[in-house]
């Protein structure tokens, strides 16, 4: 495990401490006055990204994040969303990998298993991609949820690594230090205002929900400067607007240990991606790959639909403003070979915890989307 010393740019890691709670909404439209209803959801790492060019007086290098992070004295651990191919059963502490494809010797891959294979069902074949293999339940599971909640960087590391639990294997989770969700949602009433004069619309009401950390927990973003650009971190002392709603949050240096590491080999140049922040990529869904190296398999969460804005007010020029677009949601996995084992290591290693990119849009990998870390599948 780490500490001081991280994967990636050089940098700081600051945490994000809001003074109450959070508002910050998804990008699907809502009807004020006709049961509208704003769905809130965790900061985007665009949000954070705002805030922090803000408080720093311009635009730093890049982001890594938002993660959310628990303190334990003076440092911080951070969560992440426990990956998509680790199943469980209803109130079950024991849990699942899914069968991974198998290999021959000529690197040709097949399905795990038999025709009464208990498979997981997506829409990968009609996708455009009709060679991707699916994935399968282990034997005498018959069906099973995707494993919820966080977990820390330490049982992620390990799970990268294989040793966590082994494809088509099963594992206890009573020492994970998992964590249903370290983040409460209050529901409010508000009011429709003018855009113009900001004054208040008459009978046209909505419901949205605010977001509350628990005590002793904290967005946390890895931020490499511009040097000579803007403020450092430690000349911020006052509270910056974060979310909607003019919402404050205190920024503050941190100490944040237990990223995850990536494994040293991967054995047969397979790679396994695992996403740790929203991805938006210029190929939809799909990871921007390297020459050398195909998709074998994945499994991928319902798409996060990503709103961000300018600062700026312009009513007029909306779509100069504000954008909106679909994500691939942190805990997705996704299944890579190279043909070259050399090629696979040198990629991963030089790709993990960075933000993968190109992305679908301009600037928003320095800003924090697409955050990938790597490991092995077998």
């Amino acid at each position: 495990m780490t500490t001081t010393e991280n994967p990636g740019p050089s940098g700081v890691w600051v945490t994000l401490d809001p003074h109450d709670t959070v508002q910050v909404r998804d990008g699907r439209a809502f009807a004020a006055g006709a049961g509208g209803v704003a769905h809130s959801v965790r900061p985007w790492p665009s949000t954070v990204a705002g805030a922090l060019a803000a408080a720093l007086g311009g635009e730093p290098e890049s982001l890594r994040g938002p993660f959310v992070a628990h303190r334990d004295g003076m440092e911080w651990n951070p969560y992440f969303p426990a990956p998509l191919d680790l199943v469980t059963e209803p109130d079950a502490v024991d849990v699942w990998r899914l069968r991974h494809p198998r290999t021959d010797d000529g690197g040709a891959v097949h399905e795990d298993g038999g025709e009464d294979d208990a498979r997981i069902r997506t829409d990968l074949q009609a996708s455009g991609h009709p060679d991707l293999v699916s994935l399968s339940l282990p034997e005498g599971v018959e069906e099973a949820d995707p494993l919820s909640g966080l977990v820390p960087g330490g049982v992620l590391e390990s799970y990268l690594h294989g040793t966590l639990v082994e494809a088509g294997d099963v594992a206890s989770q009573d020492e994970w230090d998992r964590v249903a969700e370290p983040v409460t949602a209050e529901s409010r009433i508000g009011v429709a205002l003018d855009p113009e004069s900001r004054t208040v619309k008459s009978g046209l009401l909505y419901r949205t929900t605010h977001l509350r950390l628990e005590e002793d927990w904290a967005f946390a973003v890895h931020l490499t400067p511009r040097p000579g650009r803007h403020r450092s971190v430690e000349e911020v002392s006052d509270p910056v607007r974060f979310g909607g709603l003019s919402r404050l949050a205190d920024i503050v240096p941190a100490q944040v240990v237990g990223w995850p590491d990536p494994p040293e080999d991967f054995p047969d140049g397979k790679v396994l991606l695992y996403v740790a922040t929203p991805a938006a990529w210029h190929t939809g869904w799909v990871p921007p790959l390297p020459d050398g190296a195909r998709l074998v398999s994945a499994v991928i969460g319902d798409s996060l639909p990503v709103a961000t804005a300018s600062p700026v007010r312009d009513h007029k020029n909306f779509q100069r403003t504000r954008t909106m677009a679909w994500a691939v949601p942190p805990g997705s996995i996704y299944l890579l070979q190279f043909l070259d084992p050399d090629d696979a290591a040198t990629w991963a290693h030089s790709q993990h915890g960075l933000a993968l990119g190109p992305p679908a849009r301009s600037r928003w990998d320095t800003a924090g989307f697409g955050v990938v870390l790597t490991g092995v599948w077998s």
